[in-house]
């Protein structure tokens, strides 16, 4: 019998992290239980049993109008079809905005791009980038505009409130305008904007389940290092990692916490 897949998109839009996103990953999973598969749009379009074994599809950080490129239409629907059956969609930075019914992203290169989402997994507007937790610095894809952010949660366990700190860089926030319908759990908070806006929700979708991150509970110390190594902006920005590395251990649990959240069985 196949094992299920793990779905991880790598096709155009998404960044250079997307290889490491799919290595942590695989470094939670019970050993020998899943397959970590790459996929790019034309095997959503045209493999006919892509998700006949999928547990999970991962959507990573990167750029949000190259998926709509790609995948809006069929690739989308079927994407949908997957989550709506019973299957999990994990979206982390653009891959949060693009599962949104909406988005408002304002970039310091870019300008502003806005408006609705056809995969609308869940009904919030992702508003983003946030200065407010940048010192000021609107996003610019430099160090200059990353952060390590705290976040509010509680163990899924205990039921604790646990406060940690996040890579963050370009994200966004959770806005729904009133409150959540029923079928969504807000499951972190942003401690450093007024009003602690959501920072990870999960929402029912049909039978399965859609969770979006406007932050980068996967990346370590050691990756936020290796991002800044030759960079013009690493001893500027090497607090950063080091932030990081004082709750290391209760962002990895968090992460980890997801997973299980998604139906993932763990090591």
């Amino acid at each position: 019998m196949p094992k299920p897949q793990i779905l991880t998109y790598i096709d155009a839009g998404t960044s250079d992290g997307t290889s490491r996103l799919m290595r942590t990953i695989g470094q939670q999973l019970r050993p020998g239980a899943y397959e970590i598969r790459a996929v790019m749009a034309d095997d959503i379009k045209h493999d006919a049993e892509l998700f006949d074994d999928a547990a999970l599809f991962v959507m990573p950080g990167g750029a949000d109008l190259p998926y709509c490129t790609a995948l809006n239409g069929g690739p989308n629907g079927r994407i949908r079809k997957f989550v709506e059956e019973g299957g999990a969609y994990l979206g982390i930075c653009a891959g949060a905005y693009y599962a949104c019914r909406e988005l408002a992203f304002h970039a310091g290169t870019d300008g502003a791009i806005c408006g609705t989402r056809e995969l609308s997994f869940v009904d919030a507007l992702a508003v983003g980038s946030l200065p407010e937790l940048t010192g000021g610095v609107t996003y610019d894809g430099t160090p200059r505009s990353a952060a390590a952010v705290e976040i509010r949660t509680t163990d899924r366990l205990t039921d604790a409130p646990m406060s940690l700190y996040t890579y963050y860089h370009g994200g966004c926030r959770f806005d729904f305008g009133h409150a959540p319908s029923p079928n969504v759990q807000i499951l972190a908070v942003y401690t450093g904007i007024e009003g602690a806006p959501p920072a990870i929700v999960s929402s029912r979708v049909g039978k399965g389940r859609a969770i979006l991150t406007g932050v980068h509970l996967e990346t370590s110390e050691r990756e936020c290092r290796d991002a800044l190594r030759g960079h013009t902006d690493m001893t500027t920005h090497v607090d950063v990692c080091q932030r990081l590395g004082e709750t290391g251990t209760v962002r990895l649990a968090v992460f980890r916490q997801l997973l299980v959240h998604a139906g993932l069985a763990l090591r």
